[in-house]
C-alpha cells in the first residue's frame, strides 16, 4: 500500500499566519495610499483657491498706500474653503506683496500661496 504524504497541521498554521501578515501589510498599504491621495487632492485644490485669489486682487488693480488684510469664503468642488490675505508693501515702492492662506477650519492652513502686484 503506497503512503499519502499531506501538510501537517502546524505546516498549514504557518502558511496562514503568513498569509495574514502579508495581507495586513497590503491592506494597510492600500489605506494610506488612499489617505496620501486624499491628502494631494485637498492641497492641490486649496492651492487652486489661493492662487484664483491672488488673480482675482490683480484684476482688480486696487493700489493702497499701507498694508491691508482680507478674508473670505469660496465654493469649490463642492467644499467650502475659507482664505485669508494680507497685503504688505515691499522695498520698491510700486510692488506689494500678497500672501494667502488657505484653510478649511479655522488654524488649520492647508497651503499659502505669495504673489506679487506692481502698481501700474
Amino acid at each position: 500500500m503506497k503512503k499519502l504524504k499531506a501538510f501537517t497541521l502546524l505546516e498549514v498554521m504557518v502558511a496562514l499566519v503568513v498569509i495574514s501578515v502579508t495581507m495586513g501589510a497590503i491592506i494597510s498599504s492600500a489605506g494610506s495610499s488612499a489617505a496620501v491621495a486624499s491628502r494631494l487632492k485637498e492641497k492641490t485644490v486649496a492651492n487652486w483657491v489661493a492662487q484664483n485669489q491672488i488673480a482675482l486682487y490683480r484684476a482688480k488693480n486696487i493700489w493702497t498706500t499701507s498694508t491691508s488684510s482680507q478674508n473670505g469664503k469660496v465654493e469649490m468642488l463642492d467644499i467650502a474653503w475659507y482664505w485669508r490675505m494680507k497685503v504688505n508693501e515691499t522695498d520698491d515702492p510700486l510692488l506689494h506683496k500678497i500672501d494667502v492662506d488657505v484653510y478649511l477650519v479655522e488654524g488649520d492652513v492647508i497651503t499659502s500661496a505669495t504673489g506679487f502686484v506692481a502698481k501700474l
